[in-house]
């Protein structure tokens, strides 16, 4: 039970109750992550929640440093690898290694 002071939205008294339900959930939890499973509810919210933890640093970092002049949006960026996409497409046939080759020929010509 949590009550919260309405106009200050702090929490004044707080306690932990525990039911029969609460302590069955709890071993099954344990049992399925005994086995490996992730029961989570839901599980794209905590993966994107732990992307942003992680990545936090980086995030914004074209306010950081202006004076790389790092675009705000990967537009750019997108549509260079769907005009690669787009030239790689129709040679379907090439081995890794000419393939290779034909993507750094290609980022080659398209260097600014």
């Amino acid at each position: 039970m949590v009550f919260i002071d309405s106009l200050s939205t702090k929490v004044v008294y707080h306690q932990i109750v525990k039911t029969e339900k609460d302590i069955y959930y709890k071993q099954a939890l344990n049992k399925l992550r005994e086995k490996g499973y992730f029961p989570y509810k839901h599980r794209n919210v905590r993966s994107a929640a732990a992307s942003i933890k992680r990545y936090d640093e980086y995030l914004f970092t074209y306010e950081k440093y202006p004076e790389l002049n790092i675009e705000k949006t990967t537009n750019r960026i997108e549509g260079l690898f769907k005009d690669l996409k787009d030239k790689l497409r129709p040679h379907s046939g090439l081995t890794r290694k000419h393939k290779i080759l034909f993507i750094k020929d290609f980022l080659n010509r398209k260097s600014w």
